[in-house]
Order: structure tokens, then C-alpha cells, then sequence
């Protein structure tokens, strides 16, 4: 299968492993796709992949193929970065344990959030609960520098939070057609340009799923399908390993203390 591979996509099997970010944990990652807010760089709201080099901006006919739809909470700050994430869940029915030994980041609810006051909602920034959407991108854009690149068939990785938490659900997964799966179509990436309660822009992202267009299932595929596959289950054994080791700690820190306890207990009785 990894032969075909090559001669039909002219990919080895390490290059794929390297593209999605499969291969090591310290080799090449999977770009995050984003929206851009630097008027500097490209139009505002355009899309690009962030690689770490001369950025690819695009505003139209940008296609994915998604692979993967996942919900995350994630915990982040502005000192020490990530703090905490749970796993990758499929829906909210399921339990989200995190690497710190609790669930959801220990985000509260929205029915919890909506009593809270100001102050109280403070306590949770940096908390927020993730779309995670991973798969391939296809486009031709130009770099802040003018330059037009045709991006085709590039892994990427979309996080997507608060007004776009919801898009993707509501524009193709509840519209997906019995018998099709989410790697069966392209969607067509668009922008609505929105105004917070303070006046300032923010742009939500849209996806125009192709349910008319089917895509066949090709060597490259699947075989990109099982990679992600493995990424996905890579890191929900490493956040499980981390909560059950978080528990651990706990554990030992309580019975410690117990111990103590007691011990200081003993030495009063005695004193008395």
C-alpha cells in the first residue's frame, strides 16, 4: 500500500508521517489554519496557514477535507502558555478528563457561567472549549510579498472557539447526509465580518460543504486518514496517562497528609 503511495501521490510514508505531524514529537508539526487580523500582511479575514515562514493569504476558494471533528477545553495563559488540556472528545456527552487529574479544564458550564459575575468569570480566563478539525487544504493565495503559491492537498489543523466554536457543526455536521463521511467532500471556506459588543472586528468562519461533488477514497486518503487517526489516538493515551498520574499525586499528597495528621495528633495526646 505504502508503494502505491509513492508512485500515485509521489509521497513516501515518512513524509506523510512528517506533514501531519506523526512522525516524532519534536519534527515538523501539522500548520494551524487561521484568519488574519494584520491589515499589514493581507485583506482582513483572509485565510492562511501558520508555517512559520512567508504566510500564504487567500479569500476565496479556499477547500478543506476534513478528517477529524473533535471537541478539546484547553487552558491557556499569557505567562506559562499551555496549562492544561482535556482530551479529544467526539461530543459532549463524553468525559472529558484532563492532564491535571479533573474535567474540562475545570471550565464551568455555560448554565454556570451565565450566574456568574465579572469577577467570577475572571477566575476562568484563558479557559475555552476547542473545535478541533484536522485534515487537508487546498489554495491558491499570494504572500505578503505578492507572490501567488498554490497550496494543494496540505495537511492542516483548524481550533476554532466562542462565535466559531459553532460553524462547522451547524454548516456540515448536522446537514451531513446519511450514508457520507466527513472525508467524503470538500467545503468552500467564507467569512462573515462581525462587531463585538465594544466596536471592534472579529470574522467568523464559514464552511459551504460540496455534498454534490463526492471525493474518491484515493491511496493518499487513507493513508493520511490513518495517520490522523493515530495522532488523535497518540494524544488521547498521553492526556489519559497524565490524568491517571495527576491522580496519582493527589492520592499520595492526601494519604501524606493524613499521616501527618495523625502523627501531630499523637504528639498532642502525649503532650496532654
Amino acid at each position: 500500500m505504502s508503494e502505491l503511495a509513492v508512485q500515485e501521490n509521489h509521497y513516501t510514508m515518512e513524509e506523510i508521517a512528517a506533514q501531519l505531524g506523526a512522525a516524532s514529537q519534536s519534527g515538523p508539526t501539522i500548520p494551524t489554519l487561521k484568519m488574519n487580523y494584520e491589515p499589514d500582511d493581507a485583506p482582513m479575514g483572509a485565510f492562511f496557514l501558520k508555517t512559520g515562514q512567508d504566510h500564504v493569504y487567500a479569500t476565496e476558494n479556499v477547500r478543506i477535507r476534513a478528517f477529524s471533528n473533535h471537541i478539546q477545553y484547553q487552558h491557556w495563559d499569557d505567562v506559562d502558555g499551555l496549562v492544561n488540556k482535556s482530551l479529544l472528545i467526539k461530543n459532549q456527552r463524553e468525559e472529558a478528563r484532563d492532564m491535571l487529574g479533573g474535567f474540562m479544564c475545570g471550565m464551568p458550564t455555560y448554565e454556570q457561567s451565565i450566574q456568574m459575575s465579572p469577577e467570577e468569570k475572571e477566575k476562568y480566563k484563558g479557559m475555552d472549549r476547542y473545535r478541533v478539525i484536522r485534515g487537508l487544504i487546498t489554495y491558491t493565495g499570494t504572500t505578503s510579498q505578492g507572490q501567488e503559491v498554490t497550496i494543494e492537498n496540505q495537511p492542516f489543523k483548524l481550533e476554532t472557539k466562542r462565535k466559531n466554536y459553532g460553524p462547522f457543526y451547524h454548516d456540515v455536521m448536522k446537514r451531513l447526509p446519511n450514508g457520507m463521511n466527513l472525508w467524503d467532500f470538500e467545503s468552500i471556506l467564507s467569512t462573515d465580518k462581525k462587531k463585538n459588543s465594544y466596536g471592534k472586528t472579529f470574522y467568523v468562519m464559514r464552511f459551504n460543504p460540496q455534498f454534490a461533488n463526492p471525493l474518491p477514497m484515493d491511496q493518499m486518503t487513507y493513508d493520511s486518514l490513518a495517520y490522523v487517526t493515530k495522532l488523535v489516538t497518540d494524544e488521547n493515551a498521553r492526556i489519559n496517562q497524565a490524568y491517571k498520574e495527576a491522580l496519582n499525586i493527589e492520592r499520595e499528597v492526601g494519604e501524606a497528609a493524613t499521616i501527618v495528621d495523625k502523627v501531630e495528633q499523637a504528639l498532642d495526646a502525649d503532650v496532654a
